[in-house]
């Protein structure tokens, strides 16, 4: 692996906030649509293309987790993919897989909020406002129980104080939307850039094992079993929570 190749970044639109800032000038990046993690299959063809598209072989960072297996069966090509080793991007939000695991057997069912989440408008309130105009009121009170009565929390996960108190008035929106039908509790804390600065430098260390993150070779194939550790749940379908999404 040559690490001469061009540095490209295709990244989630929901890290835009996170990663965007911390990326240097002249490295390019596409930020996907971040509806894309409601349809995994989706997620992956449209991954595939932007690779496919690529005018180069090219070290390319991927900013997802395996996301409701949404990147399991991408192609690398010609290409080296390099991913954070995570079920999903509440991980990368947190900072690593360790602490995403311990909140994970703490405090299970917890629903997550992001600024880039938030700004998107990828969250229970506006979904129940949008399916009322589409539909109706007592269509979109039924979608709304199947889709969040099993949360027991609302986790905001801010990169800074400062952006905790920024994003707070629209979160506690949805906070009282979730708390009043279901009783969902609402948390706010300050996640942690590590796992994300730790992606950025793993060009220069590709020759070392890193079990933070899935490094596939050119002519590889990115597999869920790549994701998996010895003695934790497995992924999940689509859903923002510890068990997948």
């Amino acid at each position: 692996m040559n690490r001469a190749r061009p540095l490209v970044v295709l990244a989630c639109g929901v890290l835009e906030h996170l990663l965007g800032r911390r990326l240097p000038a002249a490295v390019p990046v596409t930020w996907m649509d971040v509806n894309l993690h409601n349809s995994p299959k989706k997620l992956l063809l449209t991954l595939q293309e932007r690779l496919d598209e690529l005018p180069e072989p090219s070290v390319v960072l991927l900013g997802y987790g395996l996301c409701g297996n949404g990147l399991a069966g991408v192609k690398s090509g010609r290409h080296t993919l390099i991913v954070p080793r995570t079920h999903d991007c509440v991980a990368i939000f947190l900072g690593s897989h360790q602490r995403y695991l311990q909140r994970f057997f703490e405090s299970p069912n917890t629903y997550y909020l992001t600024k880039g989440w938030i700004d998107a408008k990828d969250e229970p309130l506006t979904d129940y406002r949008n399916m009322i105009r589409e539909y109706d009121e007592e269509t979109a009170d039924y979608v709304i129980e199947m889709k969040y009565r099993h949360y027991r929390k609302l986790c905001f996960v801010g990169y800074s104080q400062e952006d905790v108190e920024s994003c707070r008035p629209r979160v506690q929106e949805v906070a009282k939307f979730l708390g009043e039908r279901f009783g969902v509790e609402y948390e706010e804390i300050v996640g942690s850039s590590e796992l994300i600065e730790n992606l950025l430098t793993m060009p220069e260390r590709l020759e070392r094992s890193d079990e933070a993150f899935v490094v596939v070779p050119p002519g590889g194939e990115i597999a869920m079993e790549d994701f998996l550790r010895g003695g934790e749940p497995a992924p999940q379908p689509v859903g923002r929570t510890e068990k997948g999404g």
